[in-house]
């Protein structure tokens, strides 16, 4: 019953704002079911439900239960007739019946071959074979998975296992492309709901750059109502925290390093609204899910009963900017990054590209970077390693995610990079800011306006991450007017705190550097790390030649100490 009134619900919220009769009406039956009932007494408000929306019950597993009921309750003309129905009019696979033991008793029925070539009619050819390979690639990669399960292993075995694992994974990758380019996307007018679901377990664990192809196919077939958007939801979610961005519908959680036996929750934007995205994917509460989650878990073994969840707390921001618990900082990031930088710098950007690839792929980059990486695809015809090519649109994405606005920038691109990218950004724009938390925003901004207010923020150890505030992206002037206050007593102590923030990844190191060559020169009339000498491409301000740098000999060595590429 519980499963059936959390459908309704989610499907009242799928309707913006539905308050017809019907759907009130249709809200009155589903609220009168019970847990009790049987099967006959079932049927009684299966057929109101039919009748209300004259004999089209929106939700698919809805009509599924009724065709259930009337098997149970042997109402076999009932059965029948919304078999054809589904078939005929809705253009369901009648691999559905089969693909289910008990429905498999429909293939012996006389009227099973006139059932069968309505399918052929429509849809021009059968997908058994299809889904039949689908079933059997996701019981493998099952098998590898629980594999895993209900049992402690040494350090050779489990990595006997990864390997299996991973063997499995890749085997389905290219099974699963050939599969879809070949025969199209495994949707449910193809290989009926339980092939669509299996598809898209073992779509789970694919490469990115295969998922972000599966999932705009998924998109389009949930909008065509021929997908489940449910499992549109779970994929979207594991795309994004593989990006290291916070995840829609508050499906996935990953375990801690120190005990793989309790679960984190990953993040999720706007969890105030978690519950009405659900909702409009036709999936139950987050509180309902993760309680089932973790009981599920526990009893599968996979987490300890007694402590199954666990706060992220100062892991959070590990996690988060990093999208990998085992890493260490942010600042890891920022000195992978370093290298790619020191590479386009040099020009040779195909040994750029990789670097930005496997270290912004995963991570929540600054805006200078990408613009770097993006530059680095447009000089050059190397692309990398597939596997972690991120695409100009994603570059976009994530430029958005990090408050990024319009600039002249985008005049520098040729007009076939910044025309899309112009026409993209402020659809992107409004719809990830609808995702993102701003509730401490306006603090720090506030903060930003009086130095003395700033540093007894940075003090008080309050992390405010950059990945959901603009403010940080757009902080570099106010924090220039801040430096000019700064005495030979104080500067010292002030990017202390500054430093700090590079370390958590809310400032740039190169705006850092500047900052502090700005400061260094007017108070010693020399700079520390170059930023302001002659020959420095990343200086923020104009550089001049006469600028000279401070103990020269040493400069590279407290560039690369603070995540800058070397100097020239």
């Amino acid at each position: 019953m519980k499963r059936i009134l959390m459908l309704c619900a989610a499907m009242f919220a799928l309707v913006a704002n539905a308050q017809s009769e019907q759907w009130k009406a249709y809200l009155d039956i589903c609220g009168q079911f019970r847990a009790d009932m049987t099967p006959c007494e079932k049927m009684e408000f299966y057929a109101r439900m039919d009748s209300l929306f004259d004999g089209y019950i929106p939700l698919r597993r809805v009509e599924m239960n009724y065709m259930e009921a009337a098997l149970q309750c042997g109402d076999t003309a009932t059965f029948k007739r919304l078999a054809f129905r589904v078939v005929r009019w809705k253009g369901w696979n009648p691999l559905v019946f089969y693909y289910v033991d008990q429905y498999k008793f429909l293939k012996d029925c006389d009227w099973w071959p006139e059932l069968d070539s309505i399918q052929q009619a429509v849809h021009s050819r059968k997908d058994y074979s299809y889904a039949e390979t689908l079933h059997q690639m996701q019981q493998e990669d099952q098998a590898a998975r629980r594999a895993f399960h209900n049992r402690s292993f040494t350090p050779a075995e489990e990595d006997s296992l990864g390997r299996r694992m991973r063997d499995v994974d890749s085997a389905n990758l290219v099974k699963l492309k050939w599969l879809i380019d070949t025969l199209g996307f495994p949707s449910w007018d193809r290989v009926c709901s339980y092939g669509s679901a299996d598809a898209w377990l073992v779509a789970q664990h694919m490469h990115p750059w295969f998922q972000y192809g599966y999932v705009k196919q998924l998109r389009q077939a949930v909008a065509d109502t021929n997908a489940d958007p449910s499992n549109l939801a779970y994929l979207e979610d594991r795309l994004r925290t593989e990006r290291g961005l916070p995840q829609l519908y508050g499906t996935q959680f990953t375990s801690t390093s120190e005990n793989n036996r309790t679960a984190w929750q990953c993040p999720v934007a706007d969890i105030k609204n978690v519950n009405l995205r659900r909702g409009q994917m036709l999936m139950p509460p987050l509180e309902d899910y993760i309680e089932g989650y973790l009981k599920s878990s526990s009893e599968d073994g996979m987490l300890d009963s007694d402590n199954p969840l666990t706060e992220m707390g100062d892991n959070y921001v590990r996690y988060y900017y990093l999208g990998d618990q085992f890493s260490l900082l942010p600042m890891d990031m920022q000195q992978g990054v370093t290298d790619a930088v020191a590479y386009k710098t040099a020009g040779d950007y195909c040994a750029a590209i990789p670097i930005f690839c496997s270290r912004l792929s995963n991570h929540y980059p600054f805006v200078r970077d990408l613009k770097r990486y993006l530059e680095c695809l447009l000089h050059s015809e190397c692309v990398g390693n597939q596997y972690c090519y991120i695409s100009h649109y994603e570059v976009l994405e994530r430029m958005v995610l990090c408050g990024y606005e319009p600039d002249a920038w985008l005049d520098s691109l040729p007009d076939t990079l910044s025309v899309p990218l112009r026409a993209d950004y402020a659809n992107l724009r409004e719809e990830y800011l609808r995702y993102l938390n701003h509730e401490d925003d306006a603090e720090l901004t506030a903060a930003l306006a009086s130095r003395v207010d700033f540093e007894a923020l940075l003090r008080s150890g309050k992390n405010y991450h950059r990945y959901e505030l603009d403010t940080w992206n757009h902080a570099y002037p106010l924090l220039l007017k801040m430096t000019d206050e700064l005495t030979k007593g104080d500067y010292e102590e002030f990017f202390a705190l500054l430093w700090r923030e590079v370390e958590r990844g809310n400032l740039h190191a190169e705006d850092y550097a500047s900052l502090y060559d700005r400061t260094y020169y007017r108070l010693h009339g020399k700079d520390w790390y170059g930023a302001l000498a002659a020959g420095v491409p990343s200086a923020r301000p104009t550089t001049d030649k006469h600028i000279r740098t401070a103990k020269p000999k040493s400069l590279n060595e407290r560039r690369r100490a603070a995540c800058l590429p070397p100097a020239k």
